[in-house]
């Protein structure tokens, strides 16, 4: 992997952010629908008849407990020493709150989430109504229990129309649909691997980085736990705790508790949002977000390991649409994984503003938004159309997040391709991979490299 960092050109870049795009939430942002936005009408005479579905779960609880770890600890021990301004305080009052919220369901689905699955759903039903027949929808989602309830949200506005839908999952340890990503050793080892580490580390050690850090805690202690804090503090249940730790930590509570609803942190009394500024907040989001580009976007390599894992799935894709429409036995395949589905998919499809690179880590945000890639209940839709006249071309639209993409394809009829083109294309594309239709998906995994 090449990783080119100019000290001057970063310095400059970074003491002169100028963050006037993106999210603050990064892969953890809410589903947004622009109910203004308008769709292309469908060609004369042609109709939808089929969807391919992929969606990652609706916003959750919190994963992991680690953050909130840290920075609870650390507010502890400030209290403990009366070295808390009073906006530590209050942050303090907050943070317990928020633990209280997220026992025992880490993970798992808000009502927010369950709601913005199910509005995606409706709009389905309501645009698409030719595509649903009563005959079968098949659905599968990882053995996640949040893709599962995921699943079983979106399947509450069909309940009427398939009555006797069932999801259905792969066996544990044979995933390899929709959880690709744990199957190639290549790929374990890329994650980790200290090109990565040097990007990360780049980011979290910029000068905007620094002064964000020390702008935040001046607003919580005292300087005299600042002190401590600088020459990092040693806790119960983690080693050492940097103030930069402590302080993307915190970010990162505040990044999750907007999967909450308005209500619910209204009726908590929770606002973490003010804690910082808005600068900050676009500079911290892009800070931790980039693990994602890096670990499952195209990073600097839109062909690397970390997109060439989602063949399999591109190839079901593929093979599973002609079948289906083949038969003509089922209206819909629906499909519920996670961020790490999505991602490497949209880029290895060459969905237009997934697949761009930088050789430049702190100018990765320009090119690549995941607020608008992977945010919470993202999906890839195929939609395909049937004309009237059955020796008229088949052809399909792809929708990331409802929105009309265009991909690498001539088409005389955007955002409308020709499946026999579309198929060409990608089966090349897979054959160039060496994933042929007849070969074993989970060897073919374990061999990449």
């Amino acid at each position: 992997m090449k990783l080119l960092i100019a000290p001057i050109l970063l310095i400059s870049t970074l003491l002169n952010y100028n963050i006037a795009y993106g999210n603050i939430s990064g892969s953890k942002s809410s589903y947004q629908y622009d109910p203004q936005q308008k769709l292309t009408p469908t060609p004369q005479n042609y109709h939808p008849f089929y969807i391919y579905y992929i969606g990652r779960h609706g916003s959750r609880y919190i994963s992991k407990a680690k953050p909130e770890t840290i920075t609870s600890q650390i507010l502890e021990k400030a209290h403990q020493q009366n070295q808390l301004t009073p906006l530590g305080k209050n942050l303090r009052e907050q943070i317990n709150k928020i633990i209280e919220l997220n026992q025992n369901k880490y993970g798992q689905l808000t009502d927010l989430g369950k709601g913005d699955i199910q509005h995606i759903a409706q709009r389905m039903l309501k645009q698409y109504p030719t595509i649903f027949q009563q005959k079968e929808i098949a659905i599968m989602s990882t053995t996640s229990q949040r893709t599962i309830d995921s699943a079983e949200a979106f399947l509450k506005p069909f309940r009427a129309i398939y009555p006797n839908a069932k999801i259905i999952q792969q066996p544990e340890n044979e995933q390899i649909l929709l959880r690709f990503f744990d199957y190639s050793p290549a790929y374990k080892k890329y994650k980790t691997s200290q090109p990565i580490k040097n990007a990360i580390q780049t980011l979290q050690e910029a000068p905007l980085t620094k002064k964000t850090v020390q702008h935040v805690i001046e607003r919580l202690f005292n300087s005299s736990f600042i002190n401590q804090l600088n020459n990092e503090t040693n806790l119960k249940s983690v080693d050492q705790v940097t103030t930069t730790e402590f302080v993307i930590a915190l970010f990162k509570i505040y990044q999750e508790t907007l999967s909450f609803s308005n209500e619910k942190l209204e009726q908590n009394q929770i606002n973490l949002g003010d804690l910082f500024t808005f600068t900050e907040k676009r500079w911290l989001s892009t800070v931790i977000t980039a693990k994602n580009y890096l670990q499952i976007g195209p990073a600097f390599d839109e062909n690397g390991i970390q997109i060439r894992i989602a063949a399999p799935l591109l190839r079901d894709i593929i093979l599973s649409s002609d079948n289906d429409i083949y038969h003509n036995q089922i209206d819909a395949n629906l499909h519920f994984a996670h961020a790490e589905t999505i991602s490497p998919l949209a880029t290895l499809m060459e969905i237009k503003g997934t697949n761009k690179t930088t050789d430049f880590i702190e100018n990765y945000h320009k090119y690549w938004q995941a607020e608008r890639i992977i945010p919470m209940a993202a999906n890839i839709q195929l939609i395909f159309y049937r004309n009237r006249d059955n020796s008229k071309p088949i052809l399909v639209k792809l929708l990331l997040n409802e929105r009309e993409m265009k991909l690498p394809i001539q088409t005389n009829h955007y955002p409308y391709y020709d499946w026999s083109l579309f198929k060409k294309f990608y089966l090349t594309k897979l054959d160039n991979l060496s994933l042929t239709p007849k070969k074993n998906a989970k060897d073919w995994l374990i061999h990449l490299n």
